[in-house]
């Protein structure tokens, strides 16, 4: 019986050993300095003979429909390639080998027109002098929803001249780094010939600020890792994370385009982009915005759910910067009265959820509409919750209560969630409402935080003012 007990296990163990043999792809990657581009040879073995389709970019990183064009020189070893680049696929058949090689160089897709559009952030940019590259625009994949399924390598070869930063191995961006292929996704690369990386202990965490400043150098420098560790110590604290992983602050110039700034969450790290004319990088509304990204560590930028994503992490902007001592309270109000006066004057301001979601990388207002009323709809529930309570830490204890969906927003896990603050069929009502159908959001002059009134202008346009700034302090706490 023990005999055939174990012939039985061994059976078992060798069946789950070639069930994983079959179903893992390992893909290993070998990057070369071009001079103006990065060389790029694939290796990988296929699971199964047949057709494999790669996928390359994604919509969802500016909407770019031609991104495709980055790659050039596309070659395969081992068999046939068919290249799509309006579904932005290459296909594999006729295949010969196990093993598969493929080739292929990275370089700059800069739009002709429109170079005052934010959108030069999610493209490659690349010259003699600097490396810019998001990783969904440097690797090939398999379908997203296989890239959990298989790792991936990436070594390098021949190097730039100059310094070199890689947030998927920030402390040595040169390393060979084996991870699930997933890792290498949202992350990114940068280099240029006036690169400084700063690590900074927070916590006993090794943390990275990530620089090529042309003016000023020492002082903008040191002016962005003193903010970085003042604002990510408090968040740290907010949240209560006890074991909190590395992050890296990257703040990198625009090349040609005049737009001020704007940003990119990425996986443990946060890449800005900005115009270097100003002779001080960190401006007053380069910290929101610094902050406001820094802040998807914790909230997520869920496309499906952006009313949070960026509502309600609007709304964290607003008080972490509060709380954290980087501004003055009269701040909160004054970011709070433009999202008001914003969503009231928008012709956008009724469309519905759905529709906004399908319409944002138009921009305009269809890429603001879900931070405005995401954010006015959480300064909406603070009120309703401090009435609710008797808690004047309204925002600390929703978002502790919300804590374990923040990754990823989920409707009824929401309600049942907040619902311990409030009456679970009024959040309902009101979710419905407000959000989903995005009729316009009235505030309850009699359930607003404690410190604030309701007022209007002639036109029509509510703002907030403060009657009471020691009440109001008290619900600024980490």
């Amino acid at each position: 019986m023990k005999k055939e007990l174990f012939y039985i296990l061994l059976l078992l163990l060798f069946s789950m050993t070639t069930t994983a043999q079959t179903t893992q792809t390992d893909f290993d990657y070998h990057l070369d300095w071009g001079g103006d581009r990065i060389h790029v040879t694939l290796h990988y073995t296929l699971p199964n003979p047949g057709d494999t389709i790669l996928h390359y970019g994604n919509l969802d990183y500016g909407g770019q429909t031609d991104i495709f064009g980055c790659i050039k020189n596309l070659r395969a070893k081992g068999a046939d390639i068919t290249a799509d680049s309006i579904h932005r696929t290459v296909t594999l058949h006729n295949i010969q080998e196990k093993e598969i090689c493929l080739t292929y160089d990275i370089v700059s897709r800069l739009p002709n027109k429109g170079l005052n559009c934010p959108m030069e952030m999610f493209r490659p940019n690349i010259s003699e002098n600097f490396i810019y590259c998001h990783g969904i625009n440097l690797f090939l994949r398999l379908p997203d929803n296989e890239t959990k399924s298989y790792t991936q390598r990436v070594s390098w070869g021949k190097r730039p001249a100059f310094p070199v930063f890689s947030l998927y191995h920030a402390g040595n961006s040169y390393a060979t780094v084996s991870r699930m292929a997933k890792d290498f996704q949202n992350t990114i690369i940068v280099g240029d010939k006036e690169l400084f990386v700063d690590t900074l202990l927070i916590g006993g965490i090794p943390n990275y600020v990530v620089t090529a400043p042309r003016k000023n150098i020492d002082y903008n420098r040191s002016a962005i890792a003193e903010y970085f560790k003042k604002f990510y110590t408090g968040i740290i604290r907010f949240w209560e994370e006890e074991h909190p992983s590395p992050y890296s602050l990257i703040v990198y110039p625009f090349e040609k385009i005049p737009f001020e700034a704007s940003g990119i969450g990425l996986d443990h790290g946060f890449c800005a982009r900005y115009n270097p004319k100003a002779d001080t990088i960190l401006t007053d509304n380069r910290i929101d915005l610094f902050s406001h990204e820094i802040g998807h560590n914790w909230i997520s930028a869920d496309m499906d759910n952006q009313w949070f994503g960026e509502g309600f992490n609007e709304l964290q902007t607003m008080y972490m910067v509060v709380a954290t001592g980087l501004k003055p309270i009269d701040s909160f109000v004054d970011y709070l009265n433009k999202s008001l006066a914003s969503l009231h004057h928008s012709p956008a301001r009724n469309l519905p959820n759905d529709s906004i979601r399908i319409r944002f990388w138009e921009l305009g207002d269809y890429s603001w509409i879900p931070y405005w009323r995401g954010a006015v709809y959480a300064f909406r529930l603070l009120g309703q919750i401090e009435h609710a309570t008797g808690n004047p830490h309204s925002f600390k204890a929703l978002m502790m209560a919300l804590k374990g969906q923040t990754t990823s927003m989920n409707r009824e896990k929401f309600l049942t969630d907040t619902s311990q603050f409030l009456d679970r069929e009024l959040l309902e009502e009101e979710f419905e409402q407000y959000i989903m159908r995005a009729e316009t959001i009235k505030l309850d002059t009699n359930r607003l935080m404690s410190g604030c009134a309701l007022r209007y202008k002639e036109d029509g346009t509510p703002y907030i003012i403060i009657t009471d700034y020691t009440a109001l302090k008290k619900h600024f706490v980490l």
